[in-house]
């Protein structure tokens, strides 16, 4: 036992604060700081408070102020929310004596969006820097002409520049990365929803005619240029309030090269359990993290796991992850649960704000318990046109592929392709499904799960699964050549004959986006056998 004190001792004194300073161009202001573990954490009340900000807890954890920006972040996550963006820290933020302690590159994610002031660490001098941002200077070019009665406003660039678009009361804002060179302070145009034009440092200002519009934005390169329609908004249901235009930023090349895998649940959300005590939230992680490997090596992507231990990461956060890392997919791996004895197989789901069936109902609201409540109407809030409306199609594809190997994996009847408002799936700007593995409920499906060989089953089938949408979907966009088709004198299988057709073809594929009421009387019920 005594030679336990001086462990203990050396704990408590690295959780003691000790103070440094925060340089800002007003002057030196000091601010506690620990370090723990290693890894030095800074008060975050002292740091913002010192830059003109404000720290206030909340029942989610914290938020933290400055300007009009507002960070959120807690003790259970790694990752901080800026708006439609993610801070990513290597360790959650502390709370010591109720006082939030975070790393250095909260700071610098925050701080840098909210003030345009970057963050610096001189460990010698022990100084935190806060100096404003060295940004490059690109000119623009702004044009308006109303085509069919929608204003298309056109802004063309000298370089690229990552930039957000932000919907205020009868105006949108556009602000970049880099500093404007206008033409002008502002131009006036005669057209019936855009009334000027202004520019400010970084921040270029759509003033409106009229409040009661709506706006979809797409960016063209070679000159890059960035296109914001809009039209008069669709009357609103009472008490909605106006969401933002996505932040959209410089694309990368077409195909597929970044895949964002979410291990269900984590942390304090277990998941379902089995009756051998098995959690679902272990199981997913064991998959997943072989699938993060599987996927690297046979497909040569960028490969991100929402979480990598047994981590709280909040359903908003999962699809924020993969909006961040600009993900061409999203994959949520969960484990099934059913009431009725004997249920098995796979079943895989992509987005629809109505469920397929009930029990695909029951369902989502089983995954979404963990989510905060919201009022019903909240996913049709998030689920805007140009942010998710275009990818349920290529969702509809990638359901279909995982669920035909995960058939295989079974050896059973296809259980089907179901659609739900599943929370984890909102708001992702890409192809996105989310599987059923096995019914973790099933005595005998639990067993299998726990094995390694069923894993690497299960992880070479979803490997297929995302290898051949992989392939299809480079062939339809013509990155891929197609290969020569195989003679045969047997009639095609109902429903198959469309894989790999061009993007200009207008034959659907063969799970749609909504489920017939014949394909739905045929589709084995969720919680059968």
């Amino acid at each position: 036992m005594k030679r336990l004190l001086p462990i203990v001792a050396l704990l408590l004194l690295a959780q003691t604060p000790t103070t440094a300073v925060l340089r800002t161009p007003a002057g030196d202001k000091p601010v506690n700081m620990l370090v723990q573990n290693g890894v030095m954490y800074f008060a975050a009340d002292d740091v913002i408070a010192a830059l003109g900000g404000s720290v206030k807890a909340d029942v989610n954890g914290f938020k933290a102020t400055l300007g009009a920006t507002t960070a959120a972040f807690g003790p259970d996550s790694r990752f901080a929310v800026v708006r439609e963006d993610l801070i990513e820290m290597p360790v959650p933020p502390l709370v010591v004596d109720g006082k939030p302690y975070a790393v250095l590159q909260f700071f610098q994610g925050f701080v840098s969006r909210a003030a345009d002031t970057e963050i610096a660490w001189d460990p010698t001098a022990r100084v935190l820097q806060a100096r404003p941002v060295q940004r490059s200077v690109v000119g623009v070019q702004a044009s308006v002409a109303n085509i069919q009665e929608i204003s298309k406003v056109v802004l063309t660039l000298t370089a690229p520049s990552e930039y957000t678009i932000i919907k205020e009361p009868g105006a949108y804002t556009v602000r970049f990365k880099a500093q404007l060179k206008p033409p002008a302070p502002e131009q006036t145009f005669d057209d019936p929803y855009v009334k000027s034009i202004g520019y400010a440092g970084s921040d270029l200002r759509i003033q409106l005619t009229t409040p009661d519009v709506a706006a979809d934005t797409y960016r063209l390169d070679n000159p890059f240029r960035i296109v914001i329609d809009i039209r008069k908004a669709a009357a609103p249901a009472p008490g909605t309030p106006a969401l933002p235009i996505p932040s959209t930023k410089p694309v990368e090349q077409p195909g597929i090269h970044t895949i964002v895998i979410d291990p269900g649940h984590g942390g304090k959300e277990v998941g379902a359990i089995g009756p051998g005590g098995l959690m679902e939230k272990d199981a997913t992680l064991q998959i997943c993290q072989k699938l993060h490997d599987a996927l690297e090596s046979k497909l040569h992507a960028r490969v991100v796991l929402t979480r990598t231990d047994d981590s709280v990461v909040s359903l908003d956060q999962r699809t924020a992850v993969a909006n961040q890392y600009h993900a061409d997919l999203f994959l949520s791996v969960h484990m099934n649960a059913a009431v009725v004895k004997g249920a098995k197989g796979s079943e895989t789901y992509f987005l629809s704000l109505e469920a397929s069936d009930e029990l695909a109902k029951k369902a989502a609201e089983t995954e979404n318990a963990t989510a905060q409540r919201a009022p019903e109407n909240d996913l049709k809030l998030i689920l805007w046109d140009l942010a998710q409306q275009q990818y349920l199609q290529e969702s509809s594809r990638l359901a279909s592929d995982i669920q035909e190997e995960m058939n295989r994996v079974h050896g059973i009847t296809n259980r089907g392709v179901k659609q739900a408002p599943f929370k984890v799936l909102v708001g992702a700007t890409m192809p996105a499904a989310l599987v059923e593995v096995a019914f973790i409920t099933n005595p005998t499906e639990e067993a299998k799960i726990k094995s390694e060989e069923f894993q690497k089953t299960v992880v070479d089938a979803l490997t297929t699964a995302v290898q051949r949408y992989k392939t299809d979907y480079e062939t339809r966009i013509g990155i891929v050549q197609p290969t020569a088709p195989v003679p045969t004198t047997t009639a095609p299988m109902q429903g198959t004959g469309n894989r790999g057709q061009g993007i200009g073809q207008t034959t659907k594929p063969a799970t749609t986006t909504h489920l017939s009421p014949v394909t739905r009387a045929l589709s084995p019920k969720k919680a059968g056998p």
